[in-house]
C-alpha cells in the first residue's frame, strides 16, 4: 500500500460517503424550505439559505432555480448566470429562467435556444411560446413569431 501524501485526508469509504449523503440532503432540504419561507420577508436571508442548501447538496435543483431567480431579479445577472450554469441537472423551468436571463443580457439567439430547450422538456410551457414569439418578431422572423404566438394562444385557452 502506498503511503498518503502529508496533509491530504484519506478518501472516505463508499459506506461513509453514503451514510452522510442522506443527512446532508435532509439539511439541504431544511435550508431550502427556510429560504422559500423567507422570500416574502427577507430576500438576503433567503439567498443565504439557498446558498447553504447548495453548499450541502450541489444538486438541489429547486434551490439552484430559486437562488438564480432571486439574483436575477436583484440585477445580479452574472451571479445568476453562474448559479444556473452550475446546475447538476436540467429542467424546463431552469431552461426557461436561463432564457429570461439571456434576454436581459441581450443574447437573443442564445435565449431562443434556451426557450426551445425548455419546450423540448415541457411542450405546454406557454410562457416560453410567448417569449419566443416576441423574440422572433424582434428578429424579423414573422413566420416563427406567428407559430409561437398561435401555440401560446392555444395553450392559454385550455
Amino acid at each position: 500500500m502506498k503511503p498518503r501524501a502529508k496533509g491530504r485526508p484519506a478518501p472516505k469509504s463508499r459506506a461513509a460517503r453514503s451514510s452522510t449523503a442522506p443527512h446532508k440532503r435532509r439539511l439541504a432540504t431544511a435550508h431550502f424550505e427556510r429560504a422559500f419561507a423567507l422570500e416574502t420577508s427577507d430576500l438576503n436571508a433567503a439567498r443565504d439559505a439557498y446558498r447553504a442548501a447548495l453548499d450541502l447538496h450541489a444538486g438541489h435543483l429547486e434551490a439552484t432555480i430559486n437562488l438564480g431567480r432571486l439574483l436575477h431579479l436583484n440585477g445580479e445577472l452574472a451571479a445568476a448566470e453562474s448559479v444556473y450554469l452550475a446546475a447538476e441537472h436540467g429542467s424546463a423551468l431552469l431552461s426557461f429562467n436561463i432564457a429570461l436571463l439571456l434576454e436581459d443580457l441581450k443574447c437573443d439567439e442564445e435565449a431562443v435556444g434556451a426557450y426551445l430547450a425548455a419546450l423540448a422538456l415541457e411542450p405546454t410551457l406557454h410562457e416560453a411560446h410567448f417569449h419566443l414569439s416576441v423574440l422572433h418578431e424582434r428578429q424579423q422572423r414573422p413566420r416563427e413569431a406567428l407559430k409561437h404566438l398561435l401555440a401560446y394562444r392555444r395553450l392559454t385557452r385550455l
